[in-house]
């Protein structure tokens, strides 16, 4: 029963905006055909115009395009109707069956329906564009939500793997050399060491991270700095030998820098999971008109045309370097190392 009285209640709600259009629309046409009646009577346009009853057809077809079909319609009757009773002899007779007359409707009535349908058709392509903006807004601000969130849970990794690992080595370290500081000092003096390569650890991966979250800095510092917190964590975090020649800051734009720098973050990402390498080669060089960046490694290697571990990786790699205009080439053969190397055009900031 209350849904039944709801369902009344809704139905009720949609025909009295129905009905008080309907009102409306009728008063505007009977004012427009009573304005320009007026107009043509009082400036006595008919005798000097007869074709002044487009004047009608003028209020007609924008009754048309604002306010719909039956406004317009309505006003083509009565626009017929009134120019023929004031200004038409015999005056004040109505005599609608002529044949001018009947034309003069169906033009009225043929304009009316045409611009109406042309109004009804732009509107609801504009209702669809703004639905559409609305969805692509709404889309994207989902999108950054989910990517924000995916860089808050890789961080939270990071910080786990790796700081509070390291955290739990310099802990157990203390205690051990505290232990043994009295009846063994040489072991002491080992736990010592350990502590102190631990705390130099994570104190570069701390940096790391910290300049991942603030990714402005890169502006202010560099890629070069960028570059070298991150041979910092592969040196102290993961004991890799990293020879490093990089050239002097080169005068790049924002976008060139950071495409860069997530570039050598992800070659060198993927050497510590996948490659089980000893030794690691990054070059940063500035070459007639682009900045080259090579990273190789002599780990185990893979068979490039194949699916391999952090192949996805490699794609978003050379997707990065298209996106600003450079090439990225990969060669890596198994039990032979990787080799990558970027090319970027040479922009200036």
């Amino acid at each position: 029963m209350v849904k039944y009285v709801e369902r009344i209640a809704v139905r009720d709600g949609h025909i009295k905006p129905q009905w008080s259009r309907r009102v409306i629309d009728s008063l505007l046409a009977l004012g427009g055909t009573a304005l320009i009646s007026a107009v043509i009577a009082l400036a006595r346009l008919y005798s000097h115009t007869p074709t002044i009853s487009l004047l009608y057809l003028l209020i007609a077809l924008a009754l048309a395009s604002t306010r719909g079909l039956y406004a317009s319609c309505l006003m083509s009757l009565l626009s017929v109707f009134a120019f023929d009773f004031f200004f038409v002899p015999p005056v004040f007779t109505l005599a609608v069956f002529k044949t001018e007359d009947v034309l003069t409707l169906v033009v009225f009535l043929i304009a009316s329906v045409i611009t109406s349908q042309l109004a009804a058709a732009l509107r609801m392509r504009a209702e669809q564009a703004h639905s559409r903006e609305r969805e692509l807004r709404r889309l994207y601000e989902q999108a950054q939500e989910l990517a924000s969130l995916q860089e808050r849970q890789r961080l939270a990794r990071e910080l786990h793997d790796s700081v509070s690992q390291a955290l739990y080595g310099i802990s157990l370290g203390a205690h051990t050399a505290q232990e043994a500081l009295v009846d063994d000092p040489e072991q002491a003096t080992a736990s010592l060491d350990y502590v102190i390569s631990l705390t130099e650890a994570g104190l570069a991966e701390m940096r790391a991270l910290i300049f991942e979250l603030r990714p402005e800095s890169l502006e202010a510092e560099g890629v070069v700095a960028a570059l070298s917190k991150q041979i910092a964590v592969m040196r102290t975090r993961y004991r890799l030998s990293v020879e490093a020649h990089l050239d002097e800051e080169p005068d790049l734009s924002l976008e060139i820098k950071y495409t860069l720098y997530r570039i050598a973050q992800e070659a060198l990402h993927n050497i510590v999971k996948h490659a089980r390498a000893h030794c690691v080669t990054l070059h940063l060089a500035r070459e007639d008109q682009e900045i080259r960046l090579l990273i190789e490694d002599d780990g185990r290697g893979f068979d490039a045309t194949q699916k391999f571990p952090g192949h996805l990786g490699i794609c978003s790699m050379q997707e990065r370097a298209k996106k600003v205009g450079g090439e990225l080439t990969l060669n890596s053969e198994p039990n032979q190392g990787t080799r990558v190397q970027v090319r970027l055009p040479l922009v200036s900031a």
